[in-house]
């Protein structure tokens, strides 16, 4: 009985000991690993957003974007490389067919503009979870009118969207900093992430969408 009090009595201590290690001795995230990935982020979209402006088909901004994302520029944070993933499994789908030399999704877009616009929208920002047992979640349509809205919280980090117009192509929109945006049939990735390495919480969206207007929201700080 009495070595089954001791063994008990030893435990406790070593439990009570292990809560009041001190901070120092548990891992722990330093502002430069926060400030290099928001600023691999803050550079990958700088780069999307010049490939955007130097391309004139959809086909052609959608290769180039695709090399930029197999790369190893960009893939030394986990939450970086995700973000890819999602962006190369997008293209797959984004990417038009030729038959015959004839640029299929050319002529089905010039057909379908006369009726409906299409943009294809690239955004991601930071925010800072109140809920520490929230998942990551990943949804691949939001086809009725959904909203975002990024604010100035994320120190290191400003919202950035990029809003691509597909027939004819060019580049109908970019934001960056606060913002507010609205749009209707998304077909996409929508994902709300968190970085294992930074504690940041980032939302990402890329797709296909009928139509979208963003609001600039500086002025409003």
């Amino acid at each position: 009985m009495m070595k089954k009090t001791l063994i008990a009595g030893s435990m406790a201590l070593l439990f009570i000991a292990v809560c009041f290690v001190p901070a120092s001795a548990l891992p722990v995230q330093s502002n430069e690993d926060a400030l290099q990935e928001a600023t691999l982020l803050e550079t990958f979209m700088e780069k999307v957003e010049a490939i955007a402006a130097e391309s004139t088909t959809f086909n052609a901004f959608a290769e180039k974007l695709q090399n930029l994302c197999l790369s190893t520029e960009f893939g030394k944070h986990p939450v970086i490389r995700e973000i890819i993933v999602r962006i190369l499994q997008n293209l797959l789908r984004e990417r038009d067919f030729v038959i015959g030399g004839i640029n299929v999704g050319d002529l089905l877009g010039k057909l379908i503009k006369k009726h409906q616009p299409s943009f294809f929208v690239i955004s991601f920002g930071a925010y800072t979870r109140l809920n520490p047992r929230k998942e990551n979640s990943i949804d691949r349509f939001k086809e009725r009118l959904s909203l975002w809205r990024y604010t100035d919280a994320a120190k290191l980090l400003k919202g950035r969207t990029l809003i691509l117009e597909r027939h004819p192509f060019g580049v109908h929109q970019k934001l960056q900093g606060p913002q507010l945006g609205l749009m209707r049939g998304f077909k996409g990735i929508y994902l709300d992430i968190e970085s294992k390495l930074t504690g940041n919480s980032y939302v990402f969206f890329i797709g296909r969408v009928s139509r979208i207007r963003a609001f600039d929201l500086t002025p409003l700080k």
